[in-house]
């Protein structure tokens, strides 16, 4: 199920009046319930792997927690990474490694699968491997019932693009006996609005911009190419922090809150930085995972870096099956590495004009490296790095709104204007009701007839 669809503007409303009617069993059961039927409308038969992936991290943490020998532990353990991380690599990187072998040596180890890639699947995978592992560290016990596990994995608001939760700050908020709180419905409304807006208004604006430019990048001039990544830098924030809005807002109007998943990224005034404002929650999952367990910073410059760049590769690939996605962290990597070097990502500026030459400099570096996450390939984002670079003749989509843009949206960051609106509503009933009303009968009208396009990051 799309947020950005009218059949979410009915189902969410109606899910939290049964979710305060009923007591907190059966809300519980009702939660569950709701949080299968919103990735059914997707997929029946991928729902299994929802399935699958709890009943698998509920046994293993229950062995671990359970058992005083450490072998045991270690292969509940390997069965929970063995089981979550096999499925990954079955839908989501078989074919991108075969291709690869086949590019290399002229031989397939195995043939193309051209499997579909289950929704969300990323996401949940490193959520309930989070749990099983922090159970593994002695950060929290097994949870007996398995309806925590399954609401956890399972929790409609997050479950498609995250916010990757853990299970310490989600499950005892699913088991709380939690009434109607007006501040935090209010607050949950003014986020939804929001984010839809963001993502129908801003996001899917600039998408025919990039779609045009990218798509056709030989015709394309170097200042089109160019006017198309900024319009992608803020197609890829919009749709991503949009869809992170309504996620949060529609936890909030349940009386439940999801840590933040950006803070001003744009704003950035070194690399390093930006990761910490920049999907929050993968960011902390891979310091905390794969960052720190490698050795983290503690055994010298050398390890460090080579730890950083570890994690940024597989960061990159994350994302997805394809070597520009590779590229892509390993630039992120570089970058951190030379900010080590050079001493920037340990001091922050101070006098105005160092602060807008680094920021000017951070943005233009994170656009640098948008070319490789949005072209198809690494030959198509060469050949855009190539015409911006040559300032190459040919048609122009849009050159200046984009840029334009840009300036608002830093503007905007600047002035916390989201968190003033979300005050707003919060404090005042009667605008939030007005502001309510006429977002549902507006958004309606706009998803009356038309499949939205969907979030950038569904397909990760």
């Amino acid at each position: 199920m799309l947020f950005n669809s009218t059949v979410y503007l009915i189902f969410l409303p109606l899910v939290a009046v049964l979710y305060y009617l009923l007591p907190l069993w059966w809300r519980r059961v009702m939660l569950l319930g709701a949080s299968y039927a919103f990735y059914m409308v997707w997929s029946v038969p991928f729902s299994s792997l929802l399935v699958f992936s709890t009943v698998i991290d509920y046994t293993a943490a229950r062995v671990i927690d359970g058992s005083d020998s450490p072998l045991r532990r270690r292969l509940g353990l390997i069965t929970s990474l063995v089981a979550n991380l096999g499925v990954l690599a079955v839908f989501k990187y078989a074919d991108f490694f075969s291709n690869s072998a086949y590019s290399l040596t002229g031989a397939r180890p195995w043939p193309e699968l051209d499997l579909i890639l289950p929704l969300g699947i990323s996401f949940y995978t490193f959520q309930t491997m989070s749990y099983t592992i922090d159970v593994y560290r002695g950060h929290l016990s097994a949870r007996k019932s398995l309806i925590d596990v399954a609401l956890y994995v399972s929790f409609f608001p997050q479950l498609v693009a995250g916010p990757i939760i853990r299970a310490d700050t989600l499950i005892p908020q699913l088991r709380e006996e939690i009434d109607e709180n007006w501040q935090l419905i209010r607050a949950g409304i003014a986020l939804i609005v929001w984010g839809m807006c963001k993502k129908v208004f801003i996001a899917d604006t600039m998408a025919p911009i990039v779609n045009e430019a990218y798509g056709n990048a030989s015709a394309t001039s170097g200042m089109g190419l160019l006017s198309a990544t900024y319009a992608f830098a803020i197609q890829i924030y919009c749709d991503f922090s949009g869809y992170t809005d309504i996620a949060i807002g529609s936890a909030l109007v349940l009386g439940i809150r999801l840590p933040a998943n950006f803070r001003e990224p744009y704003l950035s005034c070194s690399i390093r930085e930006f990761w910490r404002r920049w999907h929050i929650s993968l960011s902390t999952w891979l310091r905390d995972y794969l960052y720190i367990p490698l050795g983290g910073s503690k055994r010298g410059p050398t390890h460090t870096q080579i730890n950083l760049m570890i994690t940024m590769l597989l960061g990159g690939l994350w994302h997805g099956a394809g070597w520009n996605w590779v590229v892509w962290g390993g630039l992120q990597g570089t970058f951190m590495i030379v900010e080590r070097i050079i001493g920037l990502s340990e001091t922050p500026p101070r006098a105005l004009i160092a602060k807008l030459v680094r920021w000017f400099i951070t943005f233009h570096l994170v656009c640098l490296s948008w070319v490789f996450f949005r072209a198809t390939d690494i030959g198509h984002a060469w050949e855009v790095l190539t015409r911006i670079a040559t300032n190459a003749p040919g048609e122009a989509f849009g050159v200046w709104e984009p840029i334009a843009l840009v300036l608002v949206l830093v503007f905007v960051e600047l002035g916390r204007v989201r968190k003033r609106f979300v005050y707003l509503l919060q404090h005042h009933a009667f605008i939030s009701l007005c502001i309510a009303i006429a977002a549902f009968i507006l958004f309606v009208l706009m998803f009356r007839g038309a499949s939205s396009p969907e979030f950038i990051y569904f397909q990760f």
